[in-house]
């Protein structure tokens, strides 16, 4: 019972600390979970702006590509009106400028001295309207022309600005996210290496924990197989103890037959209760050691599938279930305790050990029986 006590307090104290140990595991994986939901929201909230900002700068392209074909349809439908205007002033010029010249040339036959100075001043004057009229046509033209230029410039400036604008600010929202997606990742790097390192030392206190509970379980092992040897050693030293008093009460049968077989019947009672002690507490503590086995098997599997769970689930939140068991922290002795039964040498391990069990009635020593010949019935009075 000592050793299944000072098992359960070892098993309790590392318990704690297995606790303790998930409990930091389960810390750390909530926190990175809060920090991956933020990190998401984050995004999320990011990508929405750039979405926004890509649609303001299609927008805006859109509108730009506009402006530009209605100046195209404009400028295309000046060009037309003034290649129309031209072509017809030119047919015009030539119809008057053909009529003129057979007119004058009619005129010229028949005075061609006196009239050849006016036939050249009005060719002269016709000319000169004509060329004043396509003159300001051009002009105009030209001056169309230039505004329509400096429209398309201010058009283009204006979009080079916008584009600039939205570039810069496109490459500094991607620059920002690069920077935060770099940061939240080394964070969330940060929080895998802990759960990581706290998995390695939840695998490493479960491999000496185990280590510790085999050790103890052998040790008390080997001091039982200690006790059961000294106890066989007792018990064959009583069957000869048993066998001499049987052949003095043989040699003695003569004189006091009646008080010698009571005797020996009372020494045969008292060695087998004593033997039926021994076997009992030799099968209470074979059971001790199954149910300890047992029990350690199922904690075993308990922390090994705990630690598959905390690892194999999904980063949500703990919700305790109705199926939730409950802690149970046996007693288990200190580490100074443990210590001290290590250090007390077998034969007092031996002799707290009968002082601790009732049942061992046999250590009590019965007188030896001489092997000197005597008269039984002077050692009876």
């Amino acid at each position: 019972s000592s050793n299944a006590h000072s098992i359960e307090e070892f098993l309790s104290a590392e318990s704690v600390e297995a606790n303790s140990i998930f409990d930091d595991l389960q810390g750390t994986l909530s926190t990175q979970q809060g920090e991956m939901a933020l990190f998401a929201r984050e995004l999320r909230q990011r990508f929405n702006v750039s979405i926004e900002h890509t649609t303001n700068i299609s927008e805006f392209t859109h509108g730009f590509l506009q402006k530009l074909l209605e100046e195209s349809r404009r400028l295309e439908s000046h060009a037309t009106q003034v290649d129309e205007i031209q072509m017809k002033s030119i047919a015009e010029f030539q119809k008057a400028y053909e009529e003129q010249s057979k007119s004058d040339a009619e005129q010229l036959i028949a005075d061609m001295t006196s009239l050849f100075s006016n036939h050249i001043r009005r060719q002269k004057e016709l000319v000169d309207v004509r060329l004043t009229g396509l003159r300001e046509t051009v002009i105009g033209n030209k001056t169309f022309l230039d505004g329509h230029v400096s429209s398309m410039e201010g058009i283009t400036t204006d979009a080079k600005r916008k584009w600039q604008e939205f570039s810069t600010q496109a490459e500094n929202d991607a620059r920002d996210s690069a920077d935060f997606s770099a940061a939240k990742h080394c964070r969330m790097e940060l929080h895998l290496q802990q759960c990581v390192s706290t998995a390695e030392s939840a695998i490493k206190h479960w491999k000496r924990t185990s280590e510790s509970v085999n050790e103890m379980g052998s040790h008390h092992v080997s001091t039982i197989v200690s006790h059961i040897r000294n106890v066989s050693d007792n018990n064959e030293h009583h069957d000869t103890e048993i066998g001499l008093a049987r052949a003095a009460a043989e040699e003695d049968v003569a004189k006091n037959s009646g008080d010698i077989i009571q005797l020996v019947h009372s020494v045969s009672e008292q060695e087998r209760g004593s033997i039926s002690g021994i076997l009992a507490t030799t099968k209470a503590h074979a059971n001790t050691l199954e149910v300890l086995r047992e029990d350690h098997s199922v904690q075993s599997a308990s922390m090994e599938q705990k630690a598959l769970d905390t690892f194999q689930q999904k980063y949500m939140d703990y919700e305790p279930s109705g199926m939730t068991p409950t802690r149970c922290e046996p007693d288990i002795p200190s580490k100074g305790t443990i210590d001290s039964l290590r250090a007390m040498p077998m034969e007092a391990l031996l002799e707290e050990f009968r002082e601790n069990h009732s049942y061992e009635s046999f250590e009590v020593k019965e007188p030896k029986p001489s092997l000197i010949p005597r008269s039984p019935l002077t050692q009876l009075n």
